[in-house]
């Protein structure tokens, strides 16, 4: 069973005529999900609370959000403290979701992995994929992986992990020197904590699979985590318009077979957060073809 986390009130996270991040790119993702043959059903989700946002930003933050203070043209924050919420909200409903029997939960609207606990960044407002795996540690899942391969490095989750063992990030992403966020997601930075897999324009899909699928199952058999959680932004695809890079259906099936047949055999659920995507409808297939991948193979 695959738990769609999904309401109309998430189409509010929606930041206007003329800006890339339009909430139709997280309907026409649903949509095409529920054109699957998967085994799923769809969860309305619920909106976080304050006390859970602060699991990773300040106080002060939240309460400019709430009042409409900072944020800039390309994160705009007016109006969006609700939504933002409800999209946080709509992670943490995913990982309440999973059982014994529905060990996957996808949640399109998520995977906003520049916030920092003090700023919103690159259309991010509140990082529901930190907040997500310190909220599933309160539920029990001691250890977190986190698996991001967004076209961007995941840098507001690096930096909130870079002193905790208990949760293990890795970002495949375009290498930062060609690509935002700029000053982070370089292999200098990898610590116990973390791993950085960038990718520069022009390398060969080929060896960029064997340079991912050849180190991600070694990472899960020594950090044994007890749950993944995968930022699966699809921004990487050759024909996007943020990416420079070549990636193809078959990067995001290969990687979706190897981590769903970890899952399987190490019992561990998977909470699917969509991220970056803006070419539709190329984007929405992608997902699609990452969730049906997944459960294909863990079930």
């Amino acid at each position: 069973m695959v738990n769609i986390i999904w309401g109309d009130k998430l189409l509010e996270y929606d930041f206007g005529d003329g800006h890339p991040l339009r909430s139709v790119r997280c309907k026409m993702g649903v949509e095409e999900l529920l054109k699957s043959n998967m085994n799923y059903k769809i969860i309305e989700p619920r909106y976080a609370s304050e006390q859970e946002i602060t699991l990773f930003h300040t106080k002060g933050y939240i309460e400019s959000i709430k009042n409409n203070k900072g944020g800039n043209a390309e994160t705009p924050i007016k109006n969006m403290y609700n939504p933002a919420r409800l999209s946080v909200g709509s992670t943490l409903t995913a990982i309440d979701s999973i059982t014994a029997d529905e060990r996957i939960a996808v949640n399109i609207c998520g995977g906003w992995h520049h916030a920092f606990e003090n700023e919103a960044r690159g259309f991010c407002i509140f990082n529901d994929v930190v907040i997500g795996a310190k909220y599933a540690q309160k539920k029990g899942y001691n250890k977190i992986m986190i698996i991001d391969w967004d076209v961007h490095h995941g840098d507001g989750t690096q930096r909130a992990f870079l002193n905790d063992d208990s949760i293990y990030t890795i970002s495949i992403h375009q290498d930062p020197s060609t690509q935002y966020p700029y000053l982070s997601g370089y292999t200098s930075e990898n610590r116990v904590t973390n791993l950085n897999i960038p990718i520069m324009p022009g390398e060969n899909e080929q060896e960029i699979m064997k340079k991912v699928l050849s180190n991600i199952p070694n990472e899960i058999r020594g950090f044994k985590p007890d749950m993944l959680i995968i930022q699966m932004g699809v921004d990487g695809y050759k024909f996007d318009p943020m990416s420079s890079i070549d990636l193809s259906e078959r990067f995001y099936e290969s990687i979706s077979v190897v981590l769903g047949r970890c899952a399987k055999k190490n019992r561990f659920p998977v909470i699917l957060l969509g991220g970056g995507g803006f070419y539709f409808p190329k984007t929405a297939e992608l997902w699609r073809l990452i969730v049906e991948t997944f459960e294909d193979n863990m079930m």
